[in-house]
């Protein structure tokens, strides 16, 4: 059953955004192209410290988990293709970096980049799948 999302539910982070956002449920945020209007990432927070939109508690996609850090990531991926190293963000503070995807889990995942962002312990806090052309 194919259902649409009516307009006055989505949402642009700024005034004049390339991309605007729509939020199912807590903690799961949908990213679609303002043009095009397709669907270009689908972000997952696991452990939210920066505002109040709430975690997500629905299931996971196969194989991650609610909880997990760069070690149990590294495990079950392998080494990433690329890497973000921790640094300081102002007002948000010290970030953990990020390990970033692209070549695994392609058969179950096409075109996709799998993006882990990381709290300064090195738990993950966000989970990210984006698609590439």
């Amino acid at each position: 059953m194919k259902k649409n999302i009516s307009a006055g539910k989505f949402k642009y982070l700024f005034e004049g955004d390339e991309e605007f956002f729509y939020k199912p449920e807590s903690g799961m945020r949908l990213i679609f192209d303002d043009v095009s209007k397709q669907l270009k990432s689908i972000q997952f927070t696991l452990i939210n410290i920066y505002d109040n939109s709430g975690v997500y508690s629905g299931e996971m996609p196969y194989p991650f988990l609610h909880s997990m850090d760069r070690a149990i990531v590294r495990a079950l991926m392998g080494e990433s293709n690329s890497v973000g190293s921790p640094e300081k963000i102002p007002v948000i503070g010290i970030v953990g970096g990020y390990d970033s995807y692209t070549h695994k889990l392609s058969e179950q995942y096409p075109n996709t980049e799998i993006r882990f962002l990381y709290l300064a312990d090195l738990r993950v806090h966000a989970l990210i799948f984006e698609h590439f052309a």
